[in-house]
């Protein structure tokens, strides 16, 4: 199996949990945001939300801005913001699941001739041309992080924007470190995971220079490492016989969260975007 039929089987398992926390109430409509929660410096309540608002914070974009989300999950990101921007909005997944669900909501919210999903992978050519291009936790699953920037670098317009927000290892680490940072890959099915630095060399190679960047590590919300660790253990060994009878998805998703959760807590992944132009 490829690399992105891995992902796209790792996203349909997620996509069952989702269903079933929504028969059970614990979320409110189909295109729920796939990304984290982050604290609202502002002083609201903690919401995944909260990420757009300060994505928007320092960027420029023309009136009725074209838009491409690289890896849109439910098209949560693209709902929220496309009312207030305008424009043409575009997002791609490789979960024909979460292509179907987003349409479903979109059609819904009357956005059906200003937005829309469909099954493609960033690392497929893409037709047209972008101001904004961004990627919400997703451009992390690329097994060839230098390729992928180039690409989408080919469809942004004269003077458009391409942001990675994304959880990003710190580099000089110790081998318990790295060790850490492994298992959190392999369970989210994430073969590279760039450094910040990494992300600039993509950037760079692909004749893209960083325009601005935010840290928001303080913003996550990670649980103490005293409730993560018994958790951990529990999901670790459930993940090993799980994983014998190809069902370990659920269990090894809840032990890379928590693992992510503890190397954001200690300083070892940062979450950070990265806004990148045309030099």
């Amino acid at each position: 199996m490829t690399h992105a039929g891995e992902v796209a089987k790792y996203y349909r398992w997620l996509d069952r949990l989702e269903w079933m926390r929504q028969m059970r109430g614990r979320t409110g409509n189909a295109a729920q945001p796939v990304h984290r929660a982050l604290r609202d410096p502002d002083g609201g309540p903690p919401s995944p939300l909260v990420l757009h608002r300060l994505m928007l914070n320092g960027l420029t974009l023309p009136p009725s801005p074209r838009v491409l989300d690289a890896g849109c999950g439910y098209g949560a990101s693209m709902l929220d913001m496309a009312p207030e921007l305008g424009g043409d909005w575009l997002g791609i997944s490789l979960s024909e699941v979460q292509v179907k669900r987003g349409m479903a909501e979109v059609a819904a919210r009357g956005l059906a001739g200003r937005l829309r999903l469909a099954v493609a992978s960033y690392d497929a050519p893409i037709t047209g041309e972008f101001d904004w291009i961004f990627g919400i936790e997703s451009l992390i699953h690329s097994p060839d992080p230098m390729a992928t920037i180039g690409n989408l670098a080919q469809a942004l317009a004269p003077g458009g924007a391409l942001m990675v927000v994304d959880d990003m290892p710190e580099e000089g680490l110790s081998p318990q470190q790295a060790a850490d940072v492994a298992l959190f890959k392999r369970c989210w099915r994430c073969p590279v995971a760039p450094s910040r630095t990494g992300w600039l060399r993509a950037f760079a190679a692909a004749g893209l220079v960083l325009s601005h960047e935010t840290d928001f590590t303080a913003l996550t919300i990670p649980r103490p490492a005293a409730e993560l660790a018994p958790m951990m253990a529990a999901r670790a060994r459930q993940a090993r016989w799980k994983r014998l009878l190809g069902l370990g998805y659920r269990s090894e998703a809840d032990l890379g969260g928590m693992m992510l959760e503890t190397l954001l807590a200690s300083g070892v992944i940062r979450y950070r975007m990265l806004v990148a132009r045309r030099a």
